[in-house]
């Protein structure tokens, strides 16, 4: 390994992608060119992404990362991947958890059924493996809001609120045993400086705590994604309503109209004229 991925960490996993290899390749690199990956290799496939936010304020997904995925044939209808993740720092388990619900994400992408996607800008349709629209040129986004990729974000929000959450207790106790220490048990001086010590503490660790207090609230109280189910169910209600028999204006309306049909004579079968016979 080079030695500026001496300080990488690195996890490693396995998964099992329906496809022949070849076929696998390929999706695989135009999915990993869509999340932000720059693929410098197709075998293995061997791709790196930039380091977008500060470490202090990131979260796994936006740590310089560079992976790898080595293919393996299963067979002629699936293939055997391994994810090989060198990551700046690994905090927790639940940033290796996160990697992996990366690799579930980009597996969900990369097998999703051919499909359509229309220009935001002309509204042309244009097929699903386009990355600029065939009639006005606009890049096209071709991730869509798949389940997975929902997960992958609430995971890596709240693996990061976890780490905010353990550094602001464990600041909040240093703060505690040094501060006073000072004040209770040195010179008017030092207890000053406990003091002073104490008060800029508790400012971090109120900020420490209401990052991942913020994390949490964007992990769950998110808005649903765009070409969410929500607006077909209230259509497909619409539609429902409309099938039905309209209602009668009143109960006395109804109960009239339900009479008059009781009331009504009663058509029996026709009876033959035999009398010729």
């Amino acid at each position: 390994m080079a030695t500026t991925l001496e300080r990488y960490e690195e996890h490693q996993f396995k998964r099992t992608i329906p496809g022949n290899i070849e076929s696998v390749r390929k999706r695989m690199c135009d999915v990993l060119e869509e999340l932000d990956y720059a693929v410098l290799g197709d075998n293995p496939i061997h791709g790196k992404r930039k380091r977008r936010r500060n470490l202090w304020i990131a979260t796994i997904l936006e740590y310089q990362t560079q992976l790898t995925i080595a293919l393996k044939p299963i067979s002629d209808a699936s293939t055997l991947a391994t994810f090989d993740y060198e990551v700046e720092y690994l905090f927790s388990k639940g940033d290796r958890r996160t990697l992996e619900r990366e690799a579930d994400a980009i597996i969900a992408l990369a097998t999703q059924p051919p499909g359509s996607t229309i220009c935001k800008a002309c509204g042309i349709e244009n097929d699903t493996g386009v990355r600029f629209c065939r009639a006005c040129g606009t890049p096209i986004s071709q991730q869509p809001a798949l389940a997975e990729f929902e997960l992958l974000r609430m995971s890596a929000d709240a693996s990061a609120a976890h780490i905010e959450t353990k550094v602001a207790l464990w600041t909040q106790i240093l703060v505690l045993a040094i501060s006073l220490s000072m004040i209770f048990f040195g010179p008017g001086g030092m207890a000053r400086l406990g003091w002073g010590i104490f008060g800029v503490g508790e400012l971090v660790v109120i900020l420490v705590m209401l990052q991942a207090i913020n994390r949490l609230r964007c992990a769950v109280l998110s808005p649903p994604p765009e070409g969410s189910e929500k607006e077909p169910r209230q259509s497909l209600q619409g539609d429902l309503r409309r099938s039905l028999s309209p209602q009668p204006f009143s109960v006395t309306e109804g109960t009239t109209e339900l009479m008059d049909s009781a009331n009504a004579p009663v058509v029996g079968p026709s009876s033959r004229d035999t009398d010729s016979m």
